[in-house]
C-alpha cells in the first residue's frame, strides 16, 4: 500500500517486552524471599474470669495465677477452691532466668492434687519478658489447662 506522501508505512511493528519481564522477575523473587519469613501464629485467648455480660453473681472456676515478678521469679496462687487454704508458690530466678523445670513439676503436682483446675491466668509486670510471658502460656497449655489468659498489667 502506498500512502499519500508516497511511502510505504510497515503496519508491523515489535513491541519490546523486556523491560516488562525484568520487572516481573524482579517482583517474583521478591515476593517468594520474603513469603518464606513472614510466620502468621495465633493464640487462642479468652477471657477466664469474670464476665460482664450476666448480671447474676456466678462463681469464677478454679483458677491457677501466675504472676511474672519484675526480677524473673513466679509466683503461684491458687484461686477460687474453697477446699485449698490460699495456696501461694514462689518460683525463685535462676541465673538463666525463669526455672522451667520447677515450674513444669509445680503445674503438674497441682493438676494432680486438683483434677478440677482448667483455669489459668497469666499476669505479667511491666517489665516482663515476651518470650517468658508467651512461654509460661505455653507451659500452661502443655500441663492442660483448658482456659489460658491473660490479664493486663498491673
Amino acid at each position: 500500500m502506498m500512502s499519500a506522501g508516497g511511502q510505504d508505512k510497515d503496519l508491523n511493528f515489535e513491541l519490546n517486552i523486556l523491560p516488562i519481564l525484568d520487572i516481573l522477575s524482579v517482583l517474583i523473587c521478591f515476593l517468594l524471599l520474603t513469603a518464606v519469613w513472614i510466620q502468621i501464629g495465633t493464640l487462642d485467648t479468652k477471657q477466664a474470669i469474670g464476665d460482664n455480660s450476666t448480671v447474676s453473681q456466678a462463681k469464677n472456676p478454679p483458677s491457677l495465677w501466675v504472676t511474672l515478678e519484675a526480677d524473673g521469679s513466679l509466683q503461684l496462687s491458687l484461686r477460687d477452691i474453697p477446699q485449698a487454704k490460699k495456696l501461694e508458690d514462689r518460683i525463685a530466678r535462676t541465673s538463666e532466668g525463669v526455672n522451667w523445670k520447677v515450674l513444669e513439676a509445680k503445674l503438674q503436682a497441682l493438676k494432680t492434687q486438683w483434677p478440677e483446675l482448667k483455669t489459668s491466668v497469666v499476669r505479667p509486670g511491666a517489665q516482663s519478658n515476651y518470650g517468658d510471658v508467651i512461654r509460661v502460656m505455653d507451659k500452661l497449655k502443655q500441663s492442660s489447662f483448658e482456659g489460658v489468659g491473660i490479664s493486663p498489667l498491673g
